[in-house]
């Protein structure tokens, strides 16, 4: 019952993305940028941090339209995208990306505050999001199941930062917890993971994280066992 809501979400997701675009684009808060605009793409990237020191990466499993229409696309190409190296290169795309958005703020200051500034359909728009979702599309049939979030996603840094701080600090948030006396090593949840990470393995071991795991649940839902759970709580 929980993944049919969480993919009835995503659906609803993936339909609302041509209008949500605005909020979530790459390069919208470029545009914005270049005029000394904070727009509403980077306080939705700033609420995401913040929403990540307690609630993780929820947003992925959940609510990201761009992680819907993977999903979507890994009909054609259900192989797993997920290894070290496979997986840096989205935070040394995010570093340039957003070390070239601060210096557009800093040469453009002082900043006007435009939460709707560049919301408008037209030509310069469409064309822009045909960029990003082909970007999406052929990246994702190419690489297989989330492999726009394993190597290209604009929006996990911000999240694995706000994790990584939350762990810093002490501060209680989502994650999974394993209980690996009821483990059984049949890999039901290695082999349902959308992020291709070794779950069993991670169980056995007495911790389930991992800067990858996007908290959709499905390993916890795939267990005959209940060897998962999840719920707020400070890193171990």
């Amino acid at each position: 019952m929980r993944q049919r809501v969480r993919k009835g979400i995503l659906v609803f997701s993936a339909l609302m993305f041509p209008m949500s675009f605005f909020l979530l684009s790459p390069f919208v808060i470029v545009l914005s940028a270049t005029q000394g605009v904070l727009n509403g793409s980077a306080m939705i990237f700033g609420l995401l941090l913040m929403f990540s020191l307690i609630g993780s990466r929820l947003f992925c499993g959940w609510l990201c339209p761009g992680g819907a229409v993977q999903d979507f696309i890994s009909g054609a190409n259900s192989r797993h995208w997920n290894s070290r190296w496979k997986n840096v290169t989205k935070y040394m795309i995010w570093l340039v990306w957003f070390s070239f958005i601060v210096f557009l703020w800093i040469h453009n200051r002082p900043l006007k505050a435009d939460f709707l500034y560049f919301i408008d359909i037209n030509t310069q728009y469409l064309i822009i999001y045909g960029i990003v979702m082909s970007i999406i599309y052929l990246f994702t049939l190419m690489t297989g199941k989330r492999g726009m979030c394993h190597s290209l996603c604009w929006m996990a840094p911000f999240m694995v930062i706000g994790e990584t701080i939350a762990d810093a600090l002490h501060i209680p948030r989502f994650r999974l917890k394993a209980k690996p006396n009821n483990c059984v090593s049949c890999g039901k949840c290695s082999k349902v993971c959308p992020m291709g990470l070794n779950i069993a393995e991670m169980v056995k071991s007495g911790s389930v994280e991992s800067k990858e795991c996007i908290n959709c649940l499905e390993c916890v839902d795939g267990c005959p066992k209940k060897a998962i759970e999840f719920g707020i709580c400070r890193k171990p």
